[in-house]
């Protein structure tokens, strides 16, 4: 029977080709999250037990035109103010090990660094989960795009019923499944949201899973397909429609997403976000652990200026 171990193994060193004793990461791309960061959409806030935004939601009931220049005004207070509560929801990655692990992993014998891999397996961790779950409708209480932004626009977000607050409500449409009515119906979302030419209030930026974006660069000409030329000597990674950026997550789907920093937000506490806490030793074992904890959630301040496309 042959040896497990060759001599060629026995005699040999293995050529390790690992950049400055790290593991080449297999799974993580945080894509949305990097561009959550560029357009704004992360804030960083003192938190409190609930997030609040104020609105300001409707048109003065008693502004009109007067058919008389002593014709009475209404004396009815003035209510145009109301809020979108939010609760922080709760992020935490623990990262274990032993002191054998340590111990088996000197500085002169590292392929890699394990103790530093782990801590930065659990950022990358961090991220993924987070960024996989913006594109769920609820995890543990984080809010996803989904709930932000239903298929049918309405849904109770921020505490306020769409269903009764038509002002609350976003735009939803389906495009065909051939991308044929793509950008037509693309174009009527974002007019919707933006609600008249030269607002600076509409979407800043499309979020989608890959599939979506890449159905929309087929359909494109040359000089419709990116940014600026920056981004174009990438090989086109990111797209533009009209002037917004278009970025696809590995976790989307169908759904596109419109977006902006003004209107959606992901709010995170400045003392607690990707907090990398204290190492500390199980009193029971001879074990390790260090823990990265989060409070964030996402929200929207103004709800109908965001929109979402699907395909039928």
């Amino acid at each position: 029977m042959a040896l497990s171990v060759s001599q060629i193994m026995s005699a040999s060193y293995n050529d390790v080709v690992n950049e400055s004793r790290k593991p080449e990461n297999q799974w993580a791309e945080s894509a949305a999250m990097r561009e959550l960061e560029k357009q704004g959409c992360i804030e960083r806030i003192a938190g409190g037990p609930q997030i609040e935004t104020t609105l300001d939601y409707k048109r003065n009931d008693g502004a009109e035109f007067q058919t008389s220049d002593l014709q009475d005004v209404s004396v009815a207070k003035t209510d145009v103010l109301t809020a979108a509560l939010y609760d922080p929801a709760q992020l935490t990655v623990p990262i274990v090990w032993s002191r054998a692990d340590e111990a088996k992993n000197p500085t002169t014998n590292q392929k890699v660094n394990l103790v530093q891999s782990l801590l930065t397996n659990g950022l990358d961790s961090h991220d993924d989960v987070m960024e996989s779950s913006l594109f769920e409708l609820d995890t543990n209480g984080f809010l996803g795009l989904p709930t932000i932004v239903p298929d049918d626009g309405q849904g109770t977000v921020g505490g306020i019923s769409a269903v009764t607050e038509a002002w609350w409500r976003n735009y939803s449409t389906t495009y065909a499944a051939d991308f044929s009515t793509f950008i037509a119906v693309a174009t009527t979302a974002y007019n919707t949201a933006l609600k008249g030419s030269g607002s600076g209030m509409g979407p800043k930026f499309l979020l989608s899973g890959p599939t979506p974006h890449a159905g929309y660069e087929a359909k494109l000409v040359a000089n419709q397909r990116f940014v600026d030329s920056d981004e174009a000597s990438g090989g086109f990674r990111v797209l533009a429609f009209k002037t917004l950026r278009y970025v696809f997550s590995q976790y989307g789907d169908d759904h596109v997403y419109f977006l902006s920093g003004k209107s959606f937000k992901l709010y995170v506490f400045k003392n607690a976000y990707r907090m990398l806490g204290d190492t500390a030793e199980f009193p029971q074992t001879n074990g390790f652990i260090r823990k990265i904890f989060t409070l964030a959630q996402t929200g929207t301040n103004n709800k109908s200026r965001l929109a979402v496309i699907r395909s039928a």
